[in-house]
């Protein structure tokens, strides 16, 4: 059925007139009428009694009156929930973070649930890689991590996050270029199939340092690697913002170097038009106070 139709209908019972219906629709009177006739013809009877006093729907008008004005609600609230849903203030977004930003994430989607609080999130802890791999293939819509290499993925930058060394309470922290006294108690690594962007930052610096590192147990995530040395059964090299969100049961200093520094920020695939991803990122480029992209400071504009 018509859904223009049953406007002009639904107006023209409210208004008891075809001057005054047609005047509130903005067509003529004859539009107005022929309006009418064409949904008469559908039902298949007259909608309304025409006299000197206006017009005063039939019994068959009354009925269609019962099942319009649900339906036009309907219609209403199913544009407005469209034109949220394009204005990117309404939606789904499934969003991926690692140890880096167990901080900087939480505070950054809080502060877009404020400004758009119809949408929902779900946030989920995994490596810069996987938070790539499932970008790549849909299964992500925003990732908390590592620069990619993928030329299909955008990247803005939130943060530089450092390599540090982290020793156990009461192990004394030596200086950068005398790791070699910590062999000894030895060091706890992330397992390289789980963290192959941190190995590959650990091995980058140790040989610029030219230090290689007696690793005596491997964990498959951060959180184990942090627990172990708090336990005072190894060292570690480990992110140091991801170290200082986990608190004071161990003790860091962070490590010098050109290999040293890497940028963390929001990764999202380039091609994904969802107008609530849009929305999100321009939120956060929107935080300078959240942010530290100094040494980083471009990153490719939202596809329009």
């Amino acid at each position: 059925m018509d859904l223009k139709l049953l406007r002009a209908f639904t107006e023209l019972v409210d208004a008891g007139h075809y001057g005054k219906a047609a005047a509130k629709l903005c067509v003529t009177q004859s539009t107005l009428s022929k309006q009418i006739q064409a949904l008469e013809a559908t039902i298949g009877g007259a909608l309304f009694e025409r006299g000197r006093h206006g017009a005063k729907p039939t019994a068959l008008g009354e009925v269609l009156l019962a099942e319009a004005r649900p339906l036009l609600r309907l219609s209403e609230e199913a544009d407005l929930r469209l034109k949220r849903a394009s204005a990117g203030l309404t939606g789904r977004l499934d969003i991926g973070f690692g140890i880096s930003t167990l901080v900087a994430a939480p505070a950054l989607i809080a502060g877009f649930r404020r400004a758009v609080p119809d949408c929902e999130i779900t946030l989920n802890d995994m490596s810069s890689r996987e938070q790539h791999e499932r970008l790549l293939a849909g299964r992500l819509d925003l990732g908390f991590c590592r620069k990619p290499e993928a030329d299909d993925l955008s990247f803005a930058p939130i943060l530089t996050e450092h390599l540090a060394l982290v020793v156990p309470q009461g192990v004394a922290l030596p200086p950068p270029d005398r790791l070699d006294d910590l062999n000894a108690l030895g060091f706890v690594a992330l397992a390289s199939r789980r963290g192959p962007g941190l190995d590959a930052q650990v091995t980058a610096w140790c040989r610029g340092a030219g230090f290689t590192p007696r690793v005596i147990q491997q964990a498959d995530d951060i959180l184990t690697v942090h627990a172990v040395v708090a336990a005072g059964l190894g060292a570690a090299l480990l992110p140091l913002q991801g170290v200082e969100a986990l608190g004071a049961r161990t003790q860091s200093m962070r490590l010098p170097g050109a290999h040293a520094s890497w940028p963390i920020g929001l990764c999202w695939r380039t091609a994904n038009s969802n107008p609530l991803l849009k929305r999100f990122v321009e939120h956060v480029r929107g935080e300078p106070e959240s942010l530290d992209t100094a040494p980083y400071s471009s990153a490719p504009p939202f596809p329009a």
